[in-house]
């Protein structure tokens, strides 16, 4: 949580008190106008539910079991998160399956050129030289390297009897 009224990013702030059921909405702006910027976000709080009948003062005794508390909290806006820019297009997904195959055991990567999704699919069969790997554009196919076990079988069996 940041400390400081000025470190909040633009929007709305929410406080809410379960014990005595109020809440309130004020916006950052507001907040910094009336406060300054330079105050705590912990003050505002204690500031805003200071009328709650079940705060109590700093350095007080703790509760008793059945005494009601303030239970206000404070919400902040979410931070703003950069936008990463994509290329247009859909993304490959590489995979790899199972040494016994019939299903993924991990998926490696989500790459957007297909030039560099075919060097990952690359580098992905040789890290996993017993596996089967994928590279695929959605539900199609675009690549695939077979089970080395499974290629031997074939071919053995596709060879005619000496």
């Amino acid at each position: 949580m940041p400390g400081l009224l000025r470190d909040i990013q633009p929007g709305r702030v929410y406080v809410d008190c379960s014990s005595c059921k109020r809440s309130g909405r004020y916006t950052v702006a507001s907040l910094r106008e009336r406060f300054g910027p330079d105050m705590s976000t912990l003050d505002v709080l204690r500031t805003l539910t200071a009328s709650c009948r079940y705060q109590r003062p700093p350095g007080s005794p703790p509760a008793r079991k059945y005494e009601h508390l303030c239970l206000a909290a404070i919400t902040l806006p979410p931070p703003v998160r950069p936008t990463i820019p994509v290329p247009p297009g859909v993304p490959y997904t590489i995979e790899v399956w199972t040494e016994t195959g019939g299903r993924i055991e991990a998926q490696l990567a989500v790459i957007y050129p297909i030039a560099m999704a075919r060097v990952a699919f690359e580098t992905a069969c040789d890290l996993w030289p017993k596996h089967e790997v994928t590279l695929r554009d959605r539900c199609r196919i675009v690549a695939r390297r077979e089970r080395p076990e499974a290629l031997a079988t074939a071919e053995t069996a596709a060879a005619p009897p000496p």
